[in-house]
């Protein structure tokens, strides 16, 4: 883990985890891997149109990137623990388990 987490404003954090969608969405990128939005939608049972409005939502909130264009995924200095699926928000440590 790292020394220091950036601190992202409370409100993006609250606004990931107050989502259902997002939530859904998070525990799916918890692993540190990358998915596209039809992969997101499938996994989530989010139309396709809600997974790519949730996971833009998710990049405005400073959480997700995609540095590959269309694969989505965790930015790496939130990732705690990949095996665990752990997330750490510097407000909040959150555990998405092991399996789905």
């Amino acid at each position: 883990m790292p020394d220091e987490i950036p601190l992202l404003p409370l409100a993006s954090v609250q606004s990931a985890l107050g989502s259902s969608a997002r939530w859904s969405i998070l525990r799916e990128l918890a692993d540190g891997g990358s998915l596209m939005v039809s992969e997101v939608a499938a996994r989530t049972g989010l139309a396709p149109d809600a997974a790519s409005k949730q996971l833009h939502r998710l990049i405005a909130d400073g959480i997700l990137m995609n540095p590959r264009g269309r694969l989505f995924e965790i930015k790496p200095q939130f990732l705690a623990d990949k095996a665990n699926r752990t997330v750490d928000f510097g407000y909040c440590l959150v555990r998405f388990g092991a399996g789905r």
